[in-house]
């Protein structure tokens, strides 16, 4: 462990926001004398950019790439073969062994490196570096430094903290062992009041965007007061006698998760809630809305999507309509494209994400070669019942929504095929849904992009192996296991040209990704609220704001008024905003539901992998054939037996 806390991050590659600044590579400090990279204002911020590169660099971006281990959950899954990290976490195969791309390694690289940065703009006097802006990027490097502090504890729980440079020489026994989590959720807070203070709250200049501000600093705070009220820090962690052996920290001993249910950790993470919500919309962010992404929409000539059932020629069915396509523009773009709700983001670099989504099938080209991605993210049938019906409610809740007996069955209606083609019949279940459900799942008969196909609509056809049905031709993984097909992070405006494999899919992924959004600073408070069981007009108030901005009806103070009522639909609406946005699994784990969403019954999808079926046979709901399986000791991930064996202070979690 100890090279791997000493160890620096090698990467200085930063890319801030939207803009990639090729200038800001540096060499590590520790291969440069400090004086050779010191010498202007313009070499320290070099310096402090290279803080902000392990965030992006070619291991920790694996985060946020869909076959990562983080994306393991009920929301999706792929073909067996795929063999892939999301799917070893759905398996229960992860230990100490195969811990798949080493994120504890680089949490702590890229914590040293911020640390090192600290100590030398102290200690160095660097010519024409202002007071205020020295202090400001010192500020920096301390959000920096809680944000990777609590990103580790999302994954790991207890976690050692590590405040400042540890010497290469030193002695294993003084390397820090996994402090308790509260401690560890104390320490990330008031760093983040250290660093707020002086902070900017906004920065004038476009090219900033993705460093820290004052209202990420709130937001960070209130991330790790939420996260340490939640139940697995809160009392209810399953493994009551996980402890250090040696290592002790102050105030708690050896223990390292409190077993007790503390409400005041609810209190402190409202309160912190609150003023970061403040702070947010004081620096000027606000919900994407429908006048910002028609915007988008009419700038990139799309037209209105098609949705069954819904007549867009009259007013509703047009302001419907443009919620779908609100829900697709709020994760694609960026505040240089009016998008101010991201509160802090780093730029998407990733194309995997749109070619693990878009179908096998897309275009045929110039020469007659079928063209598209490899479309293998496949939504489970859990996933695409979870969003709410048109009214906001669940389906299976809904007294006005197709009997659960029929959801399978044809509901007669066909989308229109801009090629004039037929097309197939959509299913019940895919009828009278909210907006995001068409936003981003597409299934049967369902339009994918009105604009995919080099200007013209995809309409999918699952059950017609020459498309997008099951066909091998198209590559043995590049299938969808459950019928259904991810949309959610695809850019609107992707379109195969037909020219060979061309298309604009740059435009789709050179966006930012936000890593902290205000639609979740709201839902946060609304859980705060909901788990006090006090202040609920509050809760309520903040819960409809995401609700109503999706397109979704309000939900009445009086309807969920009742013991644990507003909790759930919170809960709901969590699972359904940040769908496909690496949040699920945390959700599963943080709750304490790993045993009924993760076991192998609650996996299920169509009868898809069957060429050319008929439509019964296709629609005929089935658990996956995987070796699914759920284990209490997932609720922790493991730390690579190499951490474990280079120091005597540092215990596995429990169960590997």
């Amino acid at each position: 462990m100890k090279s791997k806390f000493c160890t620096l991050a090698a990467s200085a590659l930063l890319l801030v926001g939207v803009v990639s600044c090729d200038y800001l590579d540096v060499a590590p400090p520790e291969t440069v004398d400090r004086d050779d990279i010191l010498k202007t204002q313009v070499d320290a911020l070099e310096y402090l950019y290279s803080c902000y590169g392990p965030i992006q660099n070619a291991t920790l971006i694996q985060n946020f790439r869909p076959y990562n281990l983080r994306q393991g959950s009920d929301e999706w899954v792929a073909l067996a073969p795929q063999n892939c990290d999301a799917q070893r976490y759905q398996w229960n195969q992860p230990t100490g062994m195969n811990t798949y791309y080493g994120a504890f390694q680089e949490y702590y690289n890229s914590i040293g490196y911020c640390n090192m940065f600290i100590r030398d703009i102290n200690e160095k006097v660097v010519p024409g570096l202002s007071d205020e802006l020295k202090a400001q990027y010192i500020a920096e490097a301390q959000f920096l430094k809680a944000y990777l502090h609590c990103e580790a504890m999302i994954y790991y729980g207890p976690i050692p903290i590590t405040d400042e440079v540890i010497p290469t020489n030193v002695a294993t026994d003084a390397m820090p062992g996994r402090s308790h989590f509260d401690y560890c959720a104390d320490y990330v807070a008031n760093l983040c009041d250290i660093a707020y203070e002086n902070l900017p709250s906004v920065y004038s200049v476009q090219q900033y965007y993705g460093r820290a501000t004052k209202a990420a600093a709130k937001f960070l705070k209130a991330r790790v007061r939420w996260l340490a009220a939640s139940p697995l820090f809160n009392g209810e962690f399953p493994n009551k006698s996980w402890a250090n052996e040696n290592y002790e920290t102050p105030g708690y001993g050896t223990e390292l998760i409190s077993h007790t249910y503390d409400a005041s950790k609810w209190e402190m993470a409202r309160q912190a809630c609150l003023e970061a919500i403040q702070e947010a919309e004081a620096a000027g962010h606000v919900l994407f809305d429908v006048d910002g992404s028609e915007a988008r929409r009419l700038a990139n000539d799309i037209p209105l999507p098609q949705i069954p059932g819904v007549d867009t020629s009259t007013p509703e069915g047009e302001e419907f309509a443009k919620r779908v396509m609100l829900m697709r523009y709020v994760v694609t773009t960026g505040p240089d494209q009016g998008n101010n709700e991201a509160i802090w983001g780093m730029l998407y670099i990733a194309p995997d994400v749109d070619n693990s989504c878009v179908p096998h099938y897309v275009i045929t080209d110039q020469n007659s070669v079928l063209r598209g991605a490899w479309g293998w993210i496949s939504p489970s049938l859990h996933a695409v019942e979870s969003f709410y019906t048109a009214d906001g409610r669940q389906p299976a809740e809904d007294p006005d929504f197709t009997p659960e007996s029929r959801w399978f069955e044809s509901s007669g209606i066909r989308l229109r095929d801009d090629d004039g083609r037929d097309t197939p019949e959509v299913i019940n279940l895919c009828v009278g849904r909210e907006p995001r459900f068409y936003a981003w799942i597409g299934f049967d008969g369902g339009e994918y992009s009105p604009v995919i196909k080099n200007g013209s609509n995809l309409i999918l056809r699952m059950r017609d192996s020459n498309e997008n049905g099951y066909n091998p031709n198209f590559g043995a993984n590049n299938q969808s296991q459950t019928g259904f097909y991810n949309i959610k992070m695809v850019h609107p405006n992707l379109r195969y040209t037909g020219i060979d494999a061309n298309s604009n899919m740059s435009e789709g992924y050179n966006h930012t990704w936000a890593l902290f959004r205000l639609a979740d600073l709201y839902l946060m408070l609304a859980e705060c609220d909901a788990r006090l069981n006090q202040h609920l007009d509050e809760g309520v108030s903040y819960l409809n704001l995401v609700r109503e901005r999706a397109g979704v009806p309000a939900v009445n103070l009086e309807d969920v008024s009742g013991n644990g009522q507003l909790l759930e639909v919170v809960l709901d609406e969590i699972s359904n905003e940040f769908y496909f946005e690496v949040r699920r699994q945390l959700e599963i784990r943080r709750n304490v539901i790993g045993p009924e969403t993760m076991s192998k019954s609650h996996y299920r999808g169509l009868n898809a992998l069957v060429s050319n079926p008929s439509f019964e046979e296709f629609n005929t709901p089935m658990v996956i054939e995987q070796p699914f399986e759920w284990d209490d000791r997932m609720y922790l991930y493991p730390i690579h037996n190499e951490e474990i064996y280079s120091d005597p202070q540092l215990i596995q979690a429990p169960g590997y």
